[in-house]
Order: C-alpha cells, then structure tokens, then sequence
C-alpha cells in the first residue's frame, strides 16, 4: 500500500508574524483575507503590520460567510475567481480556519492559517467540519493536506476570551482517552502507533499546564504554561488527527463522549450556544472513564474538572439524569462508538452515569 502523510508545519511566539514574508513569499505575492466577526480584528495591528513590511500584496478581504458550509465556499470561490491571488490567509476561529482551508483546496491555492483563539486545531489539521444552512452539524471534509504553515501567535490568543481555551482543554484530553481506548488491543499501523502514541500528551500536558495556562489567559499574560497548553491545542491534537484518519474514517479520532457529544446536543431546550463543543466533550470522558473501568484517570480528570470549573456533573450542563433517560439509548447507536473495543451497552451507561451524580453528591456533602 502507497500513502502520502502531509504533516503541519508551524511558527509559535510573540513575533510569529515577521516570519511570514519568509515563509509565505515562496508561494507568491498576492493574498485574499477570508476572516470571521471578531479574530481578525482582534489580529488585525499586528497582523498588517507584519504584512506591511513584507513583499505581499492584500488584494481582498472576504468575510466567510458566518459558517463552514457549501453555500459559503460557493460563494467564495467565485470572489477569488475574480482576483490575481496567489495565496489564502485564514484567520480567526475553527470555522473560519476549516472554511479557508476547504475554499483553498477547492481552488487550488496554497492556504496559511492564523488562529486567533486556542480551542481546537483546526489550523493544523487537514480536515474541515461542514455544517448544514440551518448550522447542524453535516459531514467532515477530509483534505489532501493541512494548511501550508500556521501562524501560532500567542499574544494574540492569550487576549483571546478565555472560555475559548478553556473549552479547548477539555476537548484536548479527550483525544487521548479516545483513541486509546479505540486502539486498544489492536496490531496498529506506524501512522496508527505514532498518532495513538502522541495522544498521550493531549492528556498529561493539558492536567500538567491548564490550571496555570487559563490563569494566564484571565491575566492576558503569555508565560510557559500558557504557551505549552495552546500548542498541544492547536498542534498536537493536528498531529494526532491526522495521522489517525488516513482512511478517512473516525474509528480512531472519537468514542464515547463524542457520542455523548451529539446525543445531548439534541435534547430539547440544549442550549447549544451557551455550553461549547470541548466543554460537553469534556464531561463525556468522565462517562468515558467510568464504563471503561479506569477508576484512577477517572479521579484524576474529575480533579482536573472541578480545579478548571470543567463541567463534572450533569447539572453544570444545565441537565438532569430524569431529562437524560431518555435518550442514553441513542448514544449507543452512535457511529462514533462502532470502533470500541467492545460493545457499549445501555446498562453500562445508566449506571456510569448515575455513579457520577452519586459521585458529585459524595462529594458536595
């Protein structure tokens, strides 16, 4: 079997953005913008001032359209159809980042990406999350390669509203416990055994600098602990994503609380806008620990959780176990689920979580 692996390449620090003219210049001179609502204008003195002083050209500025989905790359593709650009800069959040990541590859020009908040890694990945007009999600796009470089600047993330690193840590760890649990058992391939190897710092690096890094970003201060949790955001979960899609399948890339992911989004009156992606992703895995039986990771997340105000009990997601009922059922028809190393039953899951709410009440006496 012959595969190709394109893996992220990428500049981190408070002076990231004078490494562009020398990295970009290569691909050309002219560059379209395509931007989000808030992240590059948050970029924005910065970021024009390093293209000022560079030998690129800005020969548009095109907002993405609000979300990742076909109409939107449509349209966009039209509008660089009708410019002289040689190059894509994305800047902004995930769905910015995926949406010119797509609408490059689409039209055959090299993309760079500027993450302007840490909760996920999207400028690194060759995959971009599409959503439906009505904004459910749709499909993943899996894409030939990542974007050409990131440019990771962390003083402009560490000004970032914090909730969105906070939500990125959780979100973080869980593709470590994911992907093991998904591999466990299994004679793994060398990109399966290095992404399902690599994921173990997503954990031990998010419990070892989180505190200390969401405590810097409340300062909007930049300090090592800072630095380390956005580049295992931003790169090391990239790494491990793309070297555990090469099929293009999510055997290895989620699990269980993903699955508990989807299910809760659809309970009637989820307020999807008040509780992010990375944050109902993070109190899955603590369901995630409890049926696998790793009591000892589980205490040491539960921990991590309540230091980090990370949801640990349903009621921090504005939930009940009487609301859930229901639907515990669903998660174990959950595609995401289908690659566990053995089979998740709804007894399992009734009794995770009502061991968890029995946990929180323990321990709020």
């Amino acid at each position: 079997m012959t595969y190709s692996v394109n893996l992220s390449n990428y500049t981190v620090g408070q002076s990231s953005y004078d490494h562009i003219d020398a990295i970009c210049s290569h691909y050309g001179k002219k560059v379209v913008l395509i931007v989000g609502d808030h992240g590059y204008q948050a970029a924005r003195n910065v970021l024009d001032a390093a293209i000022d002083k560079s030998r690129l050209e800005v020969v548009k500025t095109l907002h993405y359209g609000g979300e990742c989905n076909y109409e939107n790359v449509e349209k966009l593709k039209k509008e660089i159809a009708a410019t002289d650009a040689q190059m894509i800069f994305a800047i902004g959040g995930g769905r910015v980042l995926d949406t010119g990541k797509f609408v490059a590859e689409q039209v055959a020009k090299p993309v760079f990406s500027f993450p302007t908040i840490a909760s996920n890694c999207s400028a690194c990945t060759s995959v971009s999350i599409m959503y439906g007009p009505d904004g459910g999600f749709l499909r993943p796009e899996f894409l030939k390669e990542p974007p050409k470089h990131a440019f990771i600047q962390t003083q402009v993330l560490a000004e970032a509203p914090v909730k969105y690193l906070w939500a990125g840590l959780g979100d973080t760890y869980a593709k470590y416990y994911e992907a093991s649990i998904s591999a466990r058992g299994e004679a793994l391939n060398h990109a399966l055994a290095m992404g399902v190897n690599i994921s173990s710092q997503c954990a031990d690096g998010i419990i070892t600098h989180g505190v200390l890094a969401l405590q810097a970003n409340q300062e909007k201060v930049v300090n090592e602990a800072f630095e380390q949790a956005v580049l295992i955001v931003i790169v090391t979960t990239a790494l491990v994503s793309i070297l555990v899609t090469l099929d293009h399948t999510p055997d290895y890339n989620s699990g269980l609380a993903h699955a508990i992911y989807y299910t809760l989004t659809t309970i009637p009156g989820f307020d999807n806008e008040t509780h992010l992606h990375g944050e109902i992703v993070a109190f899955g895995i603590l369901i995630l620990l409890l049926v696998d039986g790793q009591r000892e990771e589980f205490e040491r997340v539960y921990h991590f959780n309540c230091e980090t105000g990370l949801p640990h009990a349903l009621a921090d997601l504005d939930l009940n176990y009487k609301q859930l009922e229901p639907y515990l059922e669903s998660i174990t028809q959950m595609a995401d689920i289908r690659h566990n190393p053995y089979e998740i039953t709804l007894e399992m899951l009734k009794a995770a979580f009502l061991e968890l709410e029995n946990v929180n009440k323990n321990t709020n006496k």
